[in-house]
């Protein structure tokens, strides 16, 4: 683990600083851009503590489920699951919908507002993983080795799957933010391009590409459930099979329209 910092009788680690600097900057932004849809600061407000609130509770809620269908399966001996932060974004989307439903308001246009802020906070707080030893990597000699811990505090050499997970998510951040930027050129601020949901749906299908890929360097939470593949592998087959339809039916939708209009 790396260092925490001493406030006299309070010890606070690295992973709570970071993972509070994640949450203050990307709801933070996400406010401020959520702004621009002209809805009430309050409403706002209300919806993005809802959305936080549900999206952890539920989080928490899935894990302890899991972990004591495992027990009951496989006794004491069973290594828990820990948090996952799929669970808090499916979550958190499904509460986003229903407040948006009763309030009135575009939840395409309020998730690609939220998207860009919440794979920034993402890569920030893969940051805090590494300080906490979380999601670590496979033990490695190849040149991709770095010397980290585990959560329990054993170091060696591995895979840092942490920062890798951090870089990935900053290169989504920038994706997403030149194909935004890009639509604003196209169509202006007023809707999203080529159709609302499309930054939501598109960073979702790179988040889950990249989750596919280290989840075949990672060891945290990676434990076998179809032959060679891990339920980190098949949960993010789901999201890529999902997304991926979604933004091909949206396409073709859009196409559509397009040829239809005089």
């Amino acid at each position: 683990m790396l260092p925490t910092l001493e406030f006299g009788p309070w010890q606070v680690g690295t992973y709570q600083i970071t993972s509070i600097l994640a949450l203050t900057l990307c709801g933070t932004w996400t406010f401020r851009r959520l702004l621009s849809l002209g809805h009430p600061p309050g409403v706002i407000v209300r919806g993005l503590f809802l959305t936080i609130v549900g999206g952890f509770a539920a989080t928490y809620l899935v894990t302890y489920l899991i972990n004591t269908l495992r027990t009951a399966h496989s006794g004491f001996w069973a290594r828990p699951e820990g948090l996952s932060i799929i669970w808090a974004l499916v979550s958190g989307i499904g509460v986003a919908a229903i407040y948006c439903q009763k309030q009135g308001i575009s939840l395409s246009r309020a998730l690609d507002m939220a998207v860009l802020p919440t794979v920034l906070g993402l890569a920030i707080g893969r940051l805090g993983c590494t300080a906490a030893g979380c999601c670590y990597g496979r033990p490695t000699d190849s040149w991709l080795g770095v010397y980290l811990p585990d959560d329990n505090g054993l170091w060696a050499m591995r895979y840092p799957t942490q920062l890798m997970a951090a870089a990935a998510n900053l290169t989504i951040f920038f994706i997403l933010r030149a194909i935004e930027r890009h639509g604003v050129r196209r169509v202006g601020k007023e809707r999203g391009w080529p159709y609302n949901g499309f930054l939501t749906s598109l960073g979702l299908f790179l988040y889950s590409l990249k989750r596919f890929a280290l989840a075949f360097l990672r060891q945290a939470g990676t434990f076998s459930m179809i032959g060679p593949f891990s339920w980190m592998h098949v949960n993010a087959l789901i999201g890529i099979t999902v997304t991926a339809t979604l933004i091909l039916w949206n396409l073709h939708r859009a196409r559509r329209k397009e040829v239809i209009m005089p």
